[in-house]
């Protein structure tokens, strides 16, 4: 294959920009040939800046910099301010902070903190010490914890370009169905089997799903959902989990197709979740640690479905003034 380039003196001469500009600087381009073009037409100013929703000061604006500079007057102007903050510690500081973190490596910005208070008589604020680790990071003057703990990076955030949505701070379950919690636990029960235990629960009736699997995959999630639709009394509108992979790709698709919303929590945030996360606790010391029967999962899912029965027709909840999560459905009168 033969490629053939064009040497930079063509383009100038000819007059070819090969600048990418963006979108806005070409709307902007068009503006002024719509505007030009209506104006040979007879309409007046004033309408036409109407038209294009634009003032007359902007309009002479975007020309005087056209005329100027062709396209790249038309990009959109930096809002940086032109004097930002400017650093406020010494530079002794940055250095006594350097030598405390490669001491100790591990160490984040409060110990440091501590530190700097208790053997030096170096008062400090926790964010300005954070500040100067980001700079010398940056620098790479000093490594990130993740650094010394094996990882090369940080974990990559969820992309949200499927059917699973964020979670928005102060969403809140009104009528049963809503924002179903779902999660998983790992478990060793006392014979020594390790199972992966799937929860549901509704935040207003207090109404629990429960299966043990072998692994938790998205597989085996949506097969839970499969259970959930079936054990929950009403029908289930949304639900919300935590960023785990077992609740990504079968998992979401199988939202999708049943019309369930799916919200996801933002990371380290458990307490979005307490009412499973509570109910994992109930089933770890109520049942899982008492159970004593044989080291097979099959045996073990009988008896998990026996204790969730139990909890849902007879054991009171303190939450519902101690009437069992059915009893209290039932008191709802919603059909």
């Amino acid at each position: 294959m033969r490629l053939n380039f064009a040497y930079r003196p063509f383009y100038d001469k000819n007059g070819i920009d090969e600048i990418a500009y963006s979108q806005e600087a070409y709307d902007r381009y068009e503006k002024l040939e719509l505007f030009k073009k209506l104006r040979s037409e007879g309409a007046s100013q004033k309408t036409i800046l109407i038209v294009l929703k634009i003032s007359r000061s902007t309009y002479y604006r975007w020309k005087r910099d056209y005329e100027r500079y062709n396209l790249r007057g038309l990009e959109k102007d930096s809002r940086r301010p032109k004097k930002i903050r400017q650093p406020q510690w010494s530079r002794e500081l940055e250095k006594k902070i350097t030598s405390v973190r490669q001491s100790y490596p591990l160490w984040g910005k409060n110990k440091i903190k501590v530190l700097l208070e208790r053997d030096y008589n170096i008062f400090v604020s926790v964010s300005t010490v954070g500040r100067v680790l980001k700079k010398l990071m940056l620098k790479d003057i000093i490594k990130p914890v993740i650094f010394y703990c094996g990882k090369t990076h940080k974990k990559r955030s969820r992309i949200f370009n499927k059917h699973a949505c964020r979670w928005k701070y102060g969403m809140k379950a009104k009528r049963p169905g809503e924002l179903i919690q779902i999660d998983h636990m790992t478990h060793t029960v006392d014979t020594g089997m390790v199972i992966k235990e799937f929860q549901a629960i509704c935040p207003i009736t207090k109404i629990l799903v429960t299966q043990a699997y072998s692994s938790a995959s998205s597989r085996n999630a949506r097969d839970f959902l499969e259970l959930v639709k079936q054990k929950i009394p009403f029908p289930i509108q949304s639900i919300q989990v935590d960023g785990g992979s077992e609740f990504m790709k079968e998992f979401e698709e199988a939202c999708y197709e049943k019309n369930i919303s799916l919200f996801v929590l933002p990371p380290r945030k458990p307490q979005y979740n307490g009412n499973v996360e509570r109910s994992n606790w109930t089933t770890k010391y109520e049942f899982l640690y008492q159970y004593r029967g044989p080291s097979k999962i099959a045996i073990l899912r009988i008896k998990l479905q026996e204790f969730t029965h139990m909890y849902n027709t007879f054991r009171p909840h303190q939450a519902l003034q101690y009437k069992t999560p059915m009893q209290y459905w039932a008191s709802l009168g919603v059909s």
